[in-house]
């Protein structure tokens, strides 16, 4: 296959957390190229799968994956990545989809300047940083920060094939167990539901896009269905590519 210069995006106020990354057993590309992505011609690894559309999804996947676990973040590939499995995604109506009932670590974020001030705070400092999707159209997010947790409740629903409503009711801060701090949220009048529009998903990740458009990666905790299958061989002469900084 040809090699296909790495896509790029332009990406500001990101958080990451080292704890989050996940381990990925097994084979990761079968073809490995250097390029150099900047004037300073700093040496770049480019991973590149070819082949049939399930073989390019496989690709992207490990791409993901391999920048998630890299010891430095590379947040332009990161958002190349997003930008690349969100065309590839294997769910076709992903907020209406079983899978996406669980446990999800967050693994990286895109914050906005509007963001909510508690979100980007955590997301910065806060390794255990959960969002819980129940089968009863419920969702929490969950942060555990030493002796703190934070816990934002919320009913659900999916508006369309890819958006999910998100209405925040209760708000609850505890330290070691006792709740400090609760309260109830009501909806103001002419003030809309907040949502989030699911990019990507499959058994083991989730990629969404916050009403205020911050980028967010989850990775299931515990992990998930069928994870990590090798590709099944296909005729189409397509590639993937995504750019790891070495």
């Amino acid at each position: 296959s040809a090699l296909v210069s790495p896509p790029r995006a332009v990406g500001c106020g990101v958080r990451i957390t080292a704890s989050a990354r996940r381990k990925v057993s097994g084979k990761r590309a079968t073809v490995r190229t250097s390029a150099s992505d900047d004037a300073s011609g700093s040496s770049a690894s480019v991973r590149i799968f070819s082949g049939s559309s399930k073989e390019m999804l496989f690709g992207a996947q490990q791409n993901m994956l391999g920048l998630l676990e890299s010891p430095s973040t590379d947040d332009d590939a990161i958002t190349a990545s997003i930008a690349e499995l969100s065309t590839l995604n294997p769910t076709a109506a992903p907020a209406k989809d079983a899978k996406l009932v669980g446990k999800w670590r967050l693994a990286w974020s895109q914050q906005q300047e509007s963001s909510n001030f508690f979100q980007k705070l955590f997301a910065d400092i806060a390794s255990d940083n959960f969002q819980i999707i129940n089968e009863d159209n419920t969702l929490e997010n969950l942060v555990l920060l030493g002796p703190l947790t934070v816990s934002a409740k919320a009913p659900i629903a999916a508006v369309s094939e890819t958006r999910t409503e998100v209405r925040i009711s209760t708000v609850d801060v505890s330290i070691a167990g006792n709740t400090v701090w609760s309260k109830t949220l009501t909806p103001k009048p002419g003030k809309g539901a907040g949502w989030v529009e699911q990019l990507y998903l499959d058994d083991e990740m989730r990629i969404s896009r916050g009403n205020k458009g911050s980028l967010f990666i989850h990775t299931r905790e515990g992990g998930g269905g069928n994870k990590r299958q090798k590709p099944n061989q296909g005729t189409t002469g397509q590639s993937a590519t995504a750019l790891v900084k070495l």
